[in-house]
């Protein structure tokens, strides 16, 4: 129903992204210090391969119906990059035994969120077709300052010279690997972040 609504049935669909402020009771999820920086995201589903596979073979499904694309959240490092890309494969080759319709090509991205991925861009680029900036928890780990505390959450500033110098260092690394990328978050919504943006030179193939 999604991807029909959409406009030119095209969507990009992120997978499961629970953990941080997000809690579900059936994963069973216990007190953590740093919820933020613990079990999370892409680290949930990967310790869960069958019910990953679950959304993986419904997304696949749908795909189907128009142009989509999948997002992976949370990545860290190149190896959960090729584990996720495996699982993909994987729920292919049991949708293809199961004689049921699936879309064969679908781009795969990630989200730069940790700034482990953001500095090792350039690894993890030949691997996927497009990344997506996730611009709220790249700034609150690289400042180390929790953006919904209100004693820290002016260190959470965009504008901050180190934001930019990291920006600038997945937008060249894009640009020279020729993969789009596209940011989202509280960034991506103050026109005052444009112009700085523009002024990077990339923009051209980061769109916000």
């Amino acid at each position: 129903a999604v991807i029909e609504a959409s406009p030119n049935r095209t969507v990009t669909i992120r997978t499961l992204d629970i953990g941080g402020d997000k809690l579900v009771p059936y994963f069973g999820h216990g007190h953590e210090a740093n919820p933020f920086m613990g079990w999370r995201s892409i680290r949930i589903t990967s310790s869960y391969p069958e019910f990953f596979q679950t959304q993986l073979r419904a997304i696949l499904r749908a795909g189907m119906h128009g142009k989509i694309s999948l997002l992976f959240p949370m990545i860290s490092t190149l190896e959960e990059v090729r584990t996720v890309k495996r699982l993909v494969r994987s729920t292919m080759a049991q949708l293809e035994r199961d004689k049921i319709p699936f879309v064969e090509t679908i781009p795969l991205g990630i989200m730069l969120e940790v700034p482990a991925a953001a500095l090792c861009i350039g690894s993890l680029l030949p691997e996927v077709d497009f990344v997506s900036i996730g611009s709220n928890d790249l700034i609150q780990y690289v400042m180390a300052a929790d953006r919904d505390n209100p004693k820290v959450a002016h260190l959470c500033d965009p504008f901050s010279p180190p934001i930019f110098k990291l920006l600038r260092h997945i937008l060249r690394a894009c640009e020279r690997h020729q993969k789009p990328a596209t940011l989202c978050g509280e960034m991506a919504g103050r026109p005052r972040c444009f112009l700085p943006l523009f002024g990077m030179g990339q923009i051209g193939r980061a769109h916000v």
